[in-house]
């Protein structure tokens, strides 16, 4: 499983307008669900923050990559959103976060898949110009280019 395998153009916003991490993360869970991702917002949400609760998830260099495992995701998916505004995540850099990657994978994935996305992310992003080029994209398409190729044409 790859990052461009479930990184789907319908589960992405783009200037997403939250103040805090909590909104951000149910912003995201609604478009997983309005995707039918998944089938209780609620209960993805509960995982999610359980998950929250252990570490952050803010990695650094504006990005959040929050993930939850849980029996109501029909399907592992990531939903992406570039906020409108920099959020406060208690990242490691202590810098606000202004992308997010948020994980939901299905509990009958029994694989360790979800880490090598995971992984996939962070080695993606040691890149500084696949940070920036995410900060600029306007469309899914140059989302997912940015997995792709590393970069994308303007």
């Amino acid at each position: 499983m790859k990052v461009t395998d479930i990184l789907s153009a319908n589960a992405m916003q783009f200037d997403l307008q939250a103040a805090t991490k909590a909104e951000v993360i149910q912003a995201l869970t609604k478009r997983l669900v309005s995707c039918g991702n998944v089938t209780d917002g609620a209960q993805f949400l509960e995982a999610v923050n359980q998950r929250e609760e252990h570490a952050t998830t803010g990695i650094g260099f504006g990005v959040a990559i929050p993930h939850g495992k849980s029996t109501v995701v029909t399907e592992s998916t990531i939903g992406f959103a570039k906020l409108a505004q920099p959020v406060e995540w208690q990242s490691l850099d202590d810098k606000p976060v202004e992308i997010v990657f948020l994980l939901a994978i299905a509990e009958h994935d029994k694989s360790d898949g979800h880490l090598k996305i995971l992984a996939e992310i962070a080695t993606k992003l040691m890149d500084d110009q696949v940070v920036l080029d995410l900060k600029a994209a306007e469309s899914p398409e140059q989302v997912i280019q940015s997995f792709t190729e590393g970069v994308y044409e303007q």
